[in-house]
Order: structure tokens, then sequence, then C-alpha cells
């Protein structure tokens, strides 16, 4: 079986990390053959390289293509690989799949429905082609296949797995805040890509009304992208001993484990997000959104809470009373944890993709 997997690059972001943990998982299975097709010259996630993968880097905007040269470029390398399958990760990507496919023999998958927004203008018409075009259209939500009116004959849920390797990263929870630079007792963090998707101004206005009247509490800001710099500068002198915005990381891991409760503000309909599964399979209880697929992973009161009406005044009241209620923050640490262990590890998100 040769697979060809297409994005438009593979930035940092949650479809990007399950495309990467689709291909780990097949290797760990014997399943090697596999082509990686990035229209544009970006790879944030830097274990591509380390799998069996032939990366193919197009590179249209840095060697200025047009969609016609791309569109050719993409053909050529198909042809030359002769995949069974094409997967595209994204609504472009699967578009330009779309043109290529009249010239090669493969069977088309896609995986571009990972938020719970439907799609609008070209995206929607793309939508709508694929929907008819496609074996099947996998998305890691329910509530993602419903919002982008996927038929039922089409629609596939495969949730985000976690990979039981990564517990192979335990490191000492003290020496990670020393680290860090963390002199608090509890530890709240959001990772989440800057981008005008995720809410991260209800997270800061969150963070500094809490620190405004207690000191035990340190608030981690993770993750990189086009607003950063943005939020940073929201962060005043004083209050940046309890506000760290630590930026993109390779270490999240470890960071997890020295957190108490993760956040997840969004501006959006999440699919599952991959923060928040990451979250809970370290133990740590999430807050977040209550919208789109969340829902799916977090049962309110049980291993996270949901935020129903998102304002800093509402998640600061969720976070103190976890934090202060350390019983039921325990517990809910179990809960979470073993909601992942059911639910979404990777041999069993790689074994419904074979």
């Amino acid at each position: 079986m040769k697979i060809s997997f297409v994005l438009d690059t593979f930035g940092g972001g949650g479809k990007e990390r399950r495309c990467l943990q689709v291909i780990q998982g097949l290797n760990r299975e014997g399943i090697t053959d596999i082509q990686v097709i990035i229209v544009n010259n970006k790879i944030a996630y830097k274990e591509l390289y380390n799998t069996s993968a032939r990366i193919e880097i197009i590179d249209r905007k840095n060697k200025g293509l047009n969609q016609i040269q791309t569109i050719k470029t993409l053909c050529a390398l198909l042809k030359d690989f002769q995949p069974d399958i094409v997967q595209a990760w994204g609504l472009m990507s699967a578009g330009m799949v779309l043109l290529v496919r009249p010239f090669a023999k493969f069977k088309f998958l896609a995986s571009y429905v990972a938020d719970c927004d439907s799609p609008h203008g070209l995206f929607r018409v793309i939508n709508n082609i694929c929907n008819h075009a496609c074996v099947k259209i996998i998305s890691n939500s329910k509530a993602g296949l419903k919002a982008y009116g996927t038929p039922a004959s089409k629609a596939v849920v495969i949730y985000n797995g976690f990979s039981e390797s990564r517990y192979a990263k335990k490191v000492d929870k003290a020496e990670k805040k020393n680290e860090l630079g963390i002199s608090t007792r509890f530890v709240v963090a959001m990772v989440a890509v800057f981008w005008r998707n995720k809410d991260w101004q209800c997270y800061i206005d969150t963070a500094k009304k809490i620190v405004a009247r207690r000191q035990d509490i340190t608030f981690l800001a993770i993750g990189g992208g086009p607003q950063w710099d943005f939020y940073n500068n929201q962060i005043k002198d004083d209050e940046r001993k309890y506000i760290k915005m630590l930026g993109r990381r390779d270490d999240v891991d470890e960071i997890f484990q020295a957190c108490d409760i993760s956040v997840l503000t969004s501006a959006h309909g999440e699919g599952v997000s991959n923060s928040i599964m990451e979250s809970m399979a370290w133990g740590v209880p999430v807050i977040a959104s209550n919208n789109g697929g969340t829902p799916e992973i977090i049962e309110d009161r049980v291993n996270g809470r949901l935020i129903d009406v998102q304002t800093p005044e509402s998640v600061s009241t969720l976070i103190t009373e976890l934090i202060d209620q350390p019983d039921m923050l325990s517990v809910m640490s179990e809960k979470a944890l073993q909601t992942v262990k059911d639910k979404f590890l990777l041999k069993r998100m790689t074994e419904e993709y074979i």
C-alpha cells in the first residue's frame, strides 16, 4: 500500500500534528511506503524527518509558481510515486488534488474537517465537490462532519491519538518548574497558535484578573504565530513573574507535567483539539470553550470544565474553583487520563486509519 499525503504547509497546527501521528503509527505497523507533498516550504514538526516518509516540497511561494505550475508539479510527483491512496489534509490541498485526479489513478481521501465552522466561498465549493469525489471524508469530531454537511455514506470520525511512547518523557515537576522560573504552587497553561481562531485575549485578561488578587498561580502562554507580539506587548513588567509568554516550544509534554490546569479559550468551533487531548493525557484537566467537538472529549464536571459564557470573569471563576478544591482537581485529573487511555491512544487511531 502506497500512500501520499498532500498538505499546503506542514506548520505547527493540529491537522499537521495528526498527519504526523498517522505516519508514525503507520510506520510502527510496518507501513512505510509513504510520500508527503508539501505545497509551501514549511515544516514545523521536525519529527517528520525521522519517519519513513519521502518528503517532496513544491515550494510554491518562494519559487513564484502560479496555480497551473503548482498543479503540474503536484501531478508529476504523484505520477512518479504512483500511490494507491492520496489523502489531502486541507481544503486548498484537496482542491489541488481534485484538479490532478483526472490524470492519475488513486483513491481520494480528505482529512480537512478539523473544525466546526461551515466553509464559505471557494472553500464551500471545494467541500461540495469533495462530498461527491472522495471515497471518505475523515474528521476528528462528529460535530465537524455535521458542520461541513458531509454525507453519512462518506463520513468517518477518527479521534486524535496520543502515542504512549511519549510517556517516556517523564520529568520531575519541581525541576521543570524551576527551569521555567516558576515559584508558585499552581500552574495554568494554554497551548495554541496565536491567531484569530483562538481567543487569547480572554486567556490573557483572565490571567491578569487572577494575578491582580493572588500570587500563587503562574499562567503560561505556549505557542507561536502571527499575533504573539500583539499579546506579549500587553503583559506589564510586574506581571511577567506570573504570566509567562513562552512562545513555541518543543517540550510541551514536559511542561504539561508541571501544570495543574490547562485552558483552551476558542473563538471558533474546535474539532477535538490536540491541545486538549495532550493535556488530558498527562492528567491535566482542561477548561475549554463549550463548542464544536470539545464536548466529545470533555465531560463537564467529570474530567474537566466547559465554558458556556466565555468571559474573563467566568473563566477566572472556573480556574479558582478548581484550584481551591484540590480533591475535585485530583479526581478530574484521574478521569482526564482515563479518558485518553480509553478513547484517544495512537494505536487505536492507527488501526482505524488502516
